[in-house]
C-alpha cells in the first residue's frame, strides 16, 4: 500500500528550489553579500535561458543517456543474469548458455584489444591532435565507448542463447532501462534546478561552502536516485 504522505523525489528536490528562491529572495532585502535573488528579473531570465543547457549538458545526463542503451542490452538479453549466476553458482548452465557466454567474453576482449589499439597503436586516430589522451576524441566519448563495450556482448549472447531473434529484440534491449527507470529523468531534471539555482544565487558562496563540495553533493544526489 502505497504512503499517500510520502513525497517523490523530484518533489522533494522542486520543494528545495522554492526554498532556495525564497531565502535567495530574503538575502537579495537584506543585502547578503553576493546574494542574487531568483524572483528577480535577473533570475527569471538566468531561469528560463539556461534551465534546459543545464539539464541537457549535464555530464551526468550525457552518460546516463549513453549506458542506459548498452546496460539494458546487459540486462534484457539475459546476460546480466547470467553473470549474477555465475558469480553465485546458484544452478548450472546449458550447452548453448555457456556457448553464449563464451562468445560474450570473447566479444568483450576484442572490443577492448581494439580500443587499447587504437589508443596506443600507431595511428593517431582517438588521440588528441599532439598525440595525447587527454581532451582527445577518444576521452570525449569515453561513455559512448563503454555502452558499447557492455552492449556488443550482450547482444552476441542475446543471438547466440536464443533471447533474441531479430533486430527488434535488439531494439527492445535498448529501450528497457528508459521504460524502467524513465522517472528518473525527472528526478535529475529536478536535482540539477536546485542546485544551479544554489550556484545561481549565491547562497553556497554565501554560507562558504567550496564548490568542489557542491560538485559532490550534485554527483552523489544524481547516483543515489539512480541505484
Amino acid at each position: 500500500m502505497k504512503n499517500k504522505f510520502s513525497l517523490h523525489p523530484a518533489t522533494c528536490f522542486l520543494l528545495l528550489f522554492l526554498l532556495t528562491a525564497l531565502l535567495s529572495w530574503t538575502g537579495s532585502i537584506y543585502e547578503w553579500e553576493g546574494v542574487r535573488s531568483l524572483l528577480s528579473d535577473e533570475g527569471l531570465r538566468w531561469l528560463l535561458r539556461t534551465l534546459l543547457d543545464d539539464y541537457l549538458l549535464s555530464p551526468v545526463f550525457q552518460a546516463v543517456v549513453c549506458l542506459f542503451f548498452g546496460v539494458g542490452l546487459f540486462v534484457h538479453s539475459g546476460l546480466g543474469n547470467a553473470c549474477r549466476r555465475m558469480a553465485g553458482g546458484a544452478r548450472k548452465f546449458s550447452r548453448k548458455e555457456k556457448r553464449a557466454l563464451g562468445l560474450a567474453v570473447v566479444t568483450f576482449l576484442a572490443y577492448v584489444g581494439f580500443c587499447v589499439l587504437l589508443a596506443f597503436g600507431p595511428w593517431n586516430v582517438v588521440r588528441s591532435s599532439i598525440g595525447t589522451l587527454s581532451d582527445s576524441p577518444l576521452t570525449d566519448g569515453l561513455w559512448g565507448v563503454c555502452s558499447l563495450g557492455i552492449a556488443l556482448p550482450a547482444i552476441v549472447y542475446g543471438f547466440a542463447s536464443d533471447s533474441y531473434l531479430n533486430d527488434r529484440d535488439v531494439v527492445e534491449g535498448m529501450a528497457y532501462l528508459y521504460k524502467c527507470r524513465a522517472t528518473y529523468f525527472v528526478v535529475l531534471l529536478f536535482i540539477t534546478l536546485f542546485f544551479s539555482s544554489l550556484e545561481f544565487s549565491g547562497l553556497t558562496d554565501y554560507a562558504g561552502l567550496p564548490d568542489d563540495v557542491c560538485r559532490g553533493a550534485y554527483l552523489l544526489c544524481c547516483l543515489l536516485f539512480l541505484l
